[in-house]
């Protein structure tokens, strides 16, 4: 079984309050140091802006515990993903890349298509009208470099050990700010998809 071992946040109050707590600690990680901590609270921000850009899309069910695909949208998002990737690959929400992999999807897909091409009142339609509000290339500018990023972390994190201690610390620093300028555009992305809150409302899908 999966279970959480952690509490998650039971509301905007208390996901506001770990938040701040996060990146207070991030800065004084950066400032004294402590890159792996550092580089530690980027990599999660980054998941959960990835995840909350997915959610506001209208992908998940919940932005709470186990991640799952929404059923009402589910079906019209396999389309879309299995244009690009196997029936093995899709839906991997477990993983960061498996995220990336769901959001580039829905940014082609949306590039590729003329909203007068959808039927009106569907998922598609909403789906593609709410994409075309967002920066779609700035954030697929973005991702492409997220990759080369996130090689360049797990190889800090997996590989530590094995590397020299210059080497492994020479751009660290740097790297962990690139990081985490990442995690702020894809959050600026997510906050027009958040402001309107179109899909979701439009899909009639629980907000929680």
């Amino acid at each position: 079984m999966n279970e959480l071992q952690i509490r998650q946040a039971a509301n905007n109050i208390e996901r506001k309050e770990t938040y701040s707590y996060q990146l207070a600690k991030y800065k004084k990680a950066m400032r004294e140091g402590f890159y792996f901590e550092a580089l530690m609270i980027v990599y999660a921000m980054l998941e959960d802006r990835l995840k909350s850009f997915l959610y506001y899309s209208g992908a998940l069910s919940t932005r709470n515990g186990k991640m799952k695909i929404c059923p009402k949208t589910k079906a019209d998002l396999h389309i879309i993903l299995t244009q690009e990737f196997s029936e093995k690959e899709a839906f991997r929400m477990s993983t960061i890349t498996g995220k990336m992999k769901l959001i580039k999807a829905i940014i082609e897909w949306s590039a590729s298509v003329e909203l007068n091409e959808m039927e009106a009142s569907t998922y598609m339609y909403y789906l593609k009208r709410e994409m075309e509000s967002i920066d779609i290339g700035g954030i697929l500018s973005v991702l492409n470099e997220l990759e080369a990023w996130l090689k360049y972390r797990n190889e800090v994190m997996h590989a530590a050990m094995n590397k020299n201690i210059v080497a492994l610390f020479e751009n660290l620093p740097e790297k962990i700010v690139h990081g985490m300028e990442y995690a702020r555009y894809i959050d600026s992305q997510v906050k027009i998809l958040k402001k309107s809150n179109k899909i979701r409302k439009a899909m009639k899908l629980q907000n929680n």
